[in-house]
């Protein structure tokens, strides 16, 4: 029986990548709150877009999946994916395209709902194996 769905494979890059977003997410937080003490009135007007706690969690997302998933080339894209998403958002205004980080944050959010999917499937798998093995076992006992 197959039963080691969930096990970690090397999950030091997903787990350095994750504390990288965290640091950078927590470091966008307080310029957040130092641009709004400077700017007690602006704060009430201006509609600010606040990326950095979603971003965070779909990197935390595809991270997990990252950690759970076999050393094959699907790892290899999503460790691809999960450094752009890192570098894409914290460089974006070197790069001349319009609305680049708006990209990658779109990006990061179809990836992590196709993540949450494919977890859900592994996760449903796995309680299957694991019901299945128990009634074997019952039948065998």
């Amino acid at each position: 029986m197959k039963t080691d769905n969930l096990k970690l494979y090397k999950p030091l890059f997903s787990i350095i990548v994750i504390l990288i977003q965290l640091a950078l997410s927590i470091k966008d937080y307080y310029e957040l709150q130092e641009w709004k003490k400077l700017n007690p009135e602006l704060d009430s007007v201006v509609s600010l877009v606040i990326q950095y706690d979603t971003l965070f969690l779909f990197v935390l997302i595809i991270g997990v999946y990252e950690m759970i998933t076999k050393p094959c080339w699907i790892k290899n894209l999503i460790r691809i994916f999960l450094a752009i998403i890192i570098l894409g958002t914290e460089f974006s205004e070197l790069i001349p395209i319009k609305n680049f980080k708006s990209g990658i944050y779109n990006t990061a959010w179809f990836l992590a709902v196709v993540v949450v999917i494919l977890m859900i499937i592994r996760i449903g798998n796995f309680i299957i194996e694991k019901s299945k093995s128990r009634k074997l076992n019952k039948i065998n006992n």
